[in-house]
């Protein structure tokens, strides 16, 4: 797919076609670089802007290491219930609890993962990318067709939308195989300690989620399970902008109500 501001794959639809261009004519008036990708579930139709656009990734990307782990879960549970130690060095600043409580040095890699995406923990997450190591992550992202996995000198290196909407097929169509191990998984993305998406954007739809909040980065991503689910994934990096939350709702309220519009059109 071609590295340009407008995207509309697969939506014959004028009045959808018109109601995208407008939406995103409105993030064009933006002088600062935000990105959006939409992705159908049930008939794969996707339109975006600056999809290919890159990102530093903050805690979004956090959710690759945690699939990885329950893919190998999958073959052998044991992965689970291996136990780590944390060095006194290896509890890291930003988001996160375990830093709170240095006097727990053993956590099992379930614990981790957990703390990854219930609290988007920082050590947590550190921690596993060490465990699975950086270079089969990256293996790993290549392999799902991802561009972009952890480039940079951090073990959280930048995204685009477009490496978001395949982590997040990925991650669906893991949690469809409905095993105890993907409920599992989906059960921790779902209620986070931090949320930016408001419920009544997304129609009040149960929300698989994942943000990342550093410096001017400022994203959330995640699948809406709407009777015909959708992946969403909005990338923001705005210095002027006093209230990005409000943005970012503002954003995925007019990706619904295209969603919604689609459902009302295919159904006629």
């Amino acid at each position: 797919m071609q590295n340009n501001v407008s995207s509309i794959v697969n939506i014959k639809n004028k009045k959808l076609s018109k109601k995208i261009y407008r939406l995103n004519k409105f993030l064009l008036k933006q002088e600062e670089k935000v990105a959006y990708a939409y992705k159908n579930l049930e008939t794969n139709e996707m339109f975006s802007f600056n999809l290919n656009t890159c990102f530093y990734s903050a805690s979004v990307i956090k959710i690759l290491v945690c699939l990885y782990i329950y893919k190998q879960a999958e073959i052998n549970m044991e992965i689970l219930q291996t136990k780590l130690k944390l060095k006194d060095e290896e509890f890291k600043d930003g988001s996160g609890v375990l830093k709170n409580n240095k006097k727990k040095k053993e956590y099992t890699v379930k614990e981790l993962v957990y703390y990854t995406l219930k609290e988007s923990d920082n050590t947590a997450y550190i921690k596993l990318v060490n465990f699975v190591t950086k270079e089969k992550l990256k293996a790993y992202g290549l392999s799902l067709g991802a561009t972009h996995t952890l480039e940079g000198k951090d073990s959280f290196g930048i995204i685009n939308a477009s490496d978001v909407i395949i982590y997040l097929t990925h991650l669906y169509n893991y949690f469809k195989t409905d095993t105890s191990l993907s409920r599992e998984l989906k059960t921790a993305m779902l209620e986070p300690s931090y949320q930016i998406i408001e419920a009544k954007n997304i129609g009040y739809n149960v929300f698989a989620r994942k943000y990342g909040c550093y410096g001017v980065a400022y994203h959330e991503v995640g699948i809406v399970y709407d009777k015909v689910p959708y992946i969403v994934a909005i990338l923001t990096q705005k210095n002027e902008l006093k209230n990005k939350r409000k943005y970012i709702n503002k954003v995925v309220k007019k990706i619904n109500k295209i969603h919604t519009l689609w459902k009302k059109t295919n159904a006629n």
